[in-house]
């Protein structure tokens, strides 16, 4: 070891220096190493001492560490972009067919949910991959930086969400709320950014999604002829069902007043589940009016009414306002479009004119029909829930104002004070939630990160950038479009995040479809990037 130490050279990897101890006498390195296990030795005593009590306090200083080690990875040629891609998918998938309220429970142990299995090893993965790789850099940066502005809004919200740890009353939980969505949202933005460069990549998302929802919308039937969720009595006992929230949410739940049973499938609530039906029916649209085979168009076309039916089972009205928002716009999109590429064609030039007088005898109908005005404006049993929105919203605005900053991460309902008939502490509107929990700033960036990509398809399809004849995947930016367009609608009367997920993939996914509208195709090297 001492013939080690006084050596000046060959101790050390390239590209790291040896400078450090260049000229340094042999004794500093020992006292260094002596400090290093004394630190160590009491490091490890406290946390055996207080775990699981301070478990984040122990763990937190840990993943700094990693990261520390993470940033100095040397440049390597490759990176492992392909764990990346297939830890994207499989995070995607447990996104959209696992019940998110079920989790891993181990004595001393935190809940493993699907984030911590498999999206904490995506969020390392892809720190590897941006420390190793220039490529990999420049071509997320180029997939961001395709949509002008986009960055400052994600990069700005994160920030905004780190600090409000600092100013919330419970840091440790809302240090925990944020590690959450950074991986969740921030990671999957990202990694979303780079996996759909790949052609192929969309229309394969775009098809797990549609397959899904409709093998959730058959577990929807199940659910309703039973009236509670199929594996509610035949949950392994690893899993965390003592919990008091899982057991409310196994129990099932009903339509106040009048006792109608409401499907939830594998979401918490009927509520998140319509979301969910309703960001997934432009693609189902897509798929039935867009470049496919026949059997994919006929199989997409009848999955609609059944998508609807289960809508309607879930007794939620952000669902069918959704529903009806996609096949109100999807059809004026793809006329425009088709009437730009296809010369000669009277029909789609006749749905473009006539769509003005089509959309005033469709908003017509949902006031002069009571059955469809109370699915979409509500009434009656609904009544209820229009009054709690309207007594949170006079309530919650002069708080955002006299704490423009937020009340921290998860913070806002506590703030608010608002319980609904059960004693919950609850907030309807996430609009309201998130000014409540990030401020002022946080509700720009969050719903101008929305906007922007929003615009930006719109701008494409105007400018007619949007060419399904040069690539079908391209295509897929109208129903993105629409699916983020519902999405914003919808968060004004619905506050739960998780379909969050989903909202951030197709951010992501516009990015780089955007970006290889500009170029032709996906950068294959940093000298693509650089012409």
């Amino acid at each position: 070891m001492r013939a080690l130490l006084d050596r000046r050279t060959g101790i050390v990897l390239k590209p790291y220096s040896s400078g450090l101890f260049a000229g340094a006498k042999v004794y500093l390195a020992w006292l260094l190493m002596a400090g290093l296990m004394l630190v160590s030795l009491f490091y490890g005593f406290f946390y055996a001492l207080t775990t699981p009590f301070l478990l984040t306090q122990f763990v937190a200083p840990l993943g700094l560490l990693g990261a520390l080690v993470v940033w100095a990875l040397p440049d390597m040629r490759t990176a492992p972009t392909r764990a990346l891609e297939i830890l994207f998918f499989a995070f995607f998938i447990m996104a959209i067919l696992w019940p998110n309220y079920l989790a891993i429970s181990l004595p001393g142990l935190p809940w493993i949910t699907s984030v911590r299995l498999v999206g904490f090893p995506l969020a390392f993965i892809l720190l590897v991959c941006v420390s190793v790789s220039a490529e990999f850099r420049a071509k997320v940066a180029a997939s961001v930086l395709a949509i002008p502005g986009l960055w400052v809004f994600i990069a700005g919200f994160a920030v905004v969400q780190l600090a409000s740890v600092a100013v919330s009353g419970s840091p440790i939980a809302s240090l925990n709320l944020v590690v959450a969505q950074q991986v969740s949202w921030t990671a999957i933005f990202f990694t979303a950014c780079y996996v759909f460069l790949r052609p192929g990549n969309v229309e394969k998302w775009a098809m797990v999604l549609c397959v899904g929802t409709v093998g959730l919308c058959f577990l929807g039937l199940w659910e309703q002829k039973l009236e509670h969720v199929p594996w509610s009595t035949h949950i392994p006992g690893f899993l965390a069902v003592g919990d008091e929230y899982v057991q409310k949410v196994l129990a099932g739940s009903r339509r106040l007043g009048v006792g109608l049973y409401r499907v939830q499938t594998i979401h918490s609530t009927p509520l998140g589940f319509a979301e969910y039906l309703a960001l997934t029916t432009p693609f189902l649209i897509h798929f039935m009016m867009g470049p496919f085979r026949g059997p994919v168009r006929l199989l997409a076309g009848l999955s609609l009414p059944f998508v609807l039916y289960v809508i309607l089972a879930t007794d939620s009205r952000l669902g069918v306002v959704g529903f009806l928002l996609s096949v109100l716009v999807y059809p004026l999109v793809w006329s425009f479009l088709r009437w730009q590429r296809v010369k000669g064609s009277l029909l789609e030039p006749a749905i473009v004119l006539a769509y003005p007088l089509f959309f005033v005898a469709a908003m017509s109908a949902t006031f002069l029909f009571q059955r469809i005005k109370i699915k979409v404006w509500g009434g009656g049993a609904a009544s209820y829930s229009d009054r709690a929105r309207i007594d949170q919203l006079n309530s919650g605005i002069p708080k955002i104002f006299s704490h423009p900053q937020g009340f921290g991460a998860g913070e806002g309902a506590g703030a608010l004070g608002y319980t609904n008939l059960a004693g919950t502490l609850t907030i309807d509107n996430y609009y309201m939630l998130i000014a409540l929990d990030y401020g002022i700033a946080g509700f720009i960036f969050y719903y101008g990160a929305i906007l922007i990509v929003i615009f930006a398809i719109a701008r494409g399809v105007l400018a007619r950038e949007v060419n399904e004849d040069r690539d079908r995947e391209i295509g897929f930016l109208v129903p993105i479009g629409i699916s983020l367009l519902a999405f914003f609608i919808i968060k004004a009367i619905f506050s739960q995040d998780l379909n969050h997920t989903l909202q951030f993939m197709m951010m992501g996914a516009a990015a780089a479809v955007m970006y290889r509208i500009k170029t032709g195709g996906a950068p294959k090297t940093t000298e693509d990037l650089a012409q």
